[in-house]
């Protein structure tokens, strides 16, 4: 990595490398820029038939330069996790932020206060008067205004009031406060579970809009534009079509904030990616699928059984929250000795094939998995093989710079995480 890092975008050039020619050291986290590019057009293409918009969740891989194809592609703004997340996506030029949490602690509040004093449309939610009240506080001495989201919680998952009753009574609260203006409603559907959990996530959607219908009633809304926002990755078509079947006031903007459809996987987004296409005519009008745009390349290390290799990729290197890492790719680079050889005897090949579907990882270390083959299997020390995971956000954040791919394997940019 021979430039410096850009500090206005997260990514940088260098002199071109060949993956395949072993000129970059392993196990390395590889992105595919098509892949990426081809990603971020899918789901933009989604929201736009939905007539949803799109505020990606920048916590899946914290990659600014990201974040900004997302925006120049039609994206409204970025969605966060954390304060700090949010400050990058600011330092990088993101304008419009929603901090989908809650916004608790001083240090916390002064980033903030100097994102807004900057120009910066920010977001966060609320769903507690203990909140409200430290909110109010503080930013009534900093003389500023902090719009909130009320958010709605389910029995037994993550924040959000519990009751509709309750989240009025919040509202009205807000209403009466200093700094604060209710600016929307938001929620999350993925953390509900039920025998039938589409027909219970499109109850409880239904719900959160039936009750935002409410709060526009009783004219608890302080901003000239109300935000309706749901959807991570899994249930995103669930959120947009009831919000399109819904007649929605005309400053009622609805939002949804998938992430992880970015790098997809073939493990779990992939299941649930099946899952929705079977249930929406829409996400089916959407022209081509969402492809795996992030895998990590790793040598055999060893064959010291005859149905078992150890592979140079363990734990700090992948995710295995959601399934133990796929072989994907297989390459066995070109020998000094082979280069000499006629390009018909060299035993080797000169782009990645499938893996053998056969091989599987069995268990993984820190530094080390180990790797079942069948026994007819010509895998040998020194080969290079691709895995493609599941779940990305667990992979992303264990690497500082993920190298950028072109389709000739040769590395000339990378981006840099802000983890």
């Amino acid at each position: 990595m021979a430039a410096a890092p850009n500090d206005t975008t997260g990514e940088f050039s260098s002199a071109a490398r060949s993956l395949l020619q072993g000129e970059l050291t392993l196990p390395l986290a590889v992105l595919d820029q098509q892949k990426l590019t081809n990603n971020i057009r899918w789901m933009q293409q989604f929201a736009d038939l939905a007539g949803v918009q799109l505020a990606p969740h920048g916590k899946t891989g914290m990659l600014p330069a990201l974040f900004l194809q997302q925006i120049a592609q039609g994206a409204w703004g970025m969605t966060l996790a954390t304060v700090p997340q949010a400050m990058v996506a600011a330092a990088h030029g993101v304008k419009r932020i929603l901090l989908a949490n809650q916004l608790v602690g001083r240090a916390e509040m002064q980033q903030a206060a100097t994102m807004l004093q900057n120009g910066i449309e920010f977001y966060c939610l609320l769903d507690s008067q203990d909140n409200l009240t430290q909110l109010d506080n503080f930013f009534s001495e900093q003389g500023l205004t902090l719009k909130v989201l009320l958010e709605i919680g389910v029995a037994g998952g993550r924040s959000g009031v519990r009751s509709f009753t309750a989240g009025l009574e919040l509202a009205q609260q807000v209403k009466q406060s200093k700094a604060l203006q209710l600016a929307g409603v938001e929620f999350y559907e993925g953390v509900i579970k039920a025998p039938d959990q589409a027909a219970a996530i499109r109850q409880f959607v239904q719900s959160c809009i039936d009750f935002s219908l409410e709060l526009q009633q009783q004219q608890l809304f302080a901003t000239p534009q109300i935000l309706l926002s749901g959807a991570g990755s899994a249930f995103y078509d669930l959120v947009a079509g009831a919000f399109g079947a819904a007649t929605l006031p005309d400053n009622f903007m609805p939002l949804i904030r998938p992430g992880c459809y970015l790098f997809f996987d073939l493990g779990i987004y992939q299941q649930a990616q099946q899952d929705l296409l079977k249930r929406s005519a829409l996400a089916c009008q959407v022209e081509g699928e969402l492809h795996n745009a992030l895998e990590v390349w790793a040598y055999v290390l060893s064959r010291p059984e005859p149905q078992l290799a150890i592979i140079g990729l363990g734990k700090r290197d992948m995710a295995f929250d959601a399934g133990l890492p796929l072989v994907s790719q297989h390459f066995r680079p070109v020998t000094k000795s082979a280069q000499k050889q006629p390009l018909q005897a060299q035993p080797t090949q000169r782009q990645p094939k499938a893996a053998d579907t056969r091989m599987y990882i069995s268990k993984i270390m820190d530094q080390h998995a180990l790797l079942q083959l069948p026994p007819d299997s010509d895998l040998a020390v020194g080969d290079m093989l691709s895995f493609a995971g599941s779940h990305p956000c667990l992979t992303l954040d264990k690497w500082r710079y993920l190298a950028v791919l072109d389709e000739d394997y040769q590395v000339r940019r990378w981006y840099e995480t802000f983890f």
